[in-house]
């Protein structure tokens, strides 16, 4: 995987869980208050989702990116784990995203397919 940095919003249970899997791949990762001004912007975007289900203030950031033309992903993790961690891959390869934020409601640690994703993902 060509990933380097992740980006998190601070706090928050998803916050955590990929933090742990980052460090656990030797992925830095980076606490990131949205501000369209920063300097050390992401090269993009992924949106971890339950059955297509997005908070209004991850959707609004979902947005902002794709009118800024930063490449954006959206993961449904109740969807085919094979489909959604190549799709994954190749959307990294494809925009050479090495910094990504990442995003996702904090109920989506309860669904053991988050667990499955992240530990499939290579």
């Amino acid at each position: 995987m060509i990933l380097e940095t992740i980006y998190l919003k601070d706090g928050g249970h998803f916050s955590e869980y990929v933090s742990e899997w980052a460090a656990s791949k030797g992925i830095e990762t980076v606490s990131y208050e949205f501000k369209p001004s920063e300097d050390q912007e992401p090269h993009g975007l992924l949106l971890v989702n339950e059955n297509q289900d997005i908070r209004r203030d991850i959707g609004e950031i979902y947005a902002l990116f794709d009118r800024k033309h930063i490449p954006t992903q959206k993961i449904d993790i109740n969807g085919t784990l094979q489909v959604a961690i190549n799709s994954f891959r190749m959307w990294l390869d494809k925009n050479k995203c090495k910094r990504v934020l990442v995003l996702g409601d904090d109920e989506l640690v309860k669904n053991e397919n988050l667990d499955r994703f992240f530990t499939n993902v290579k």
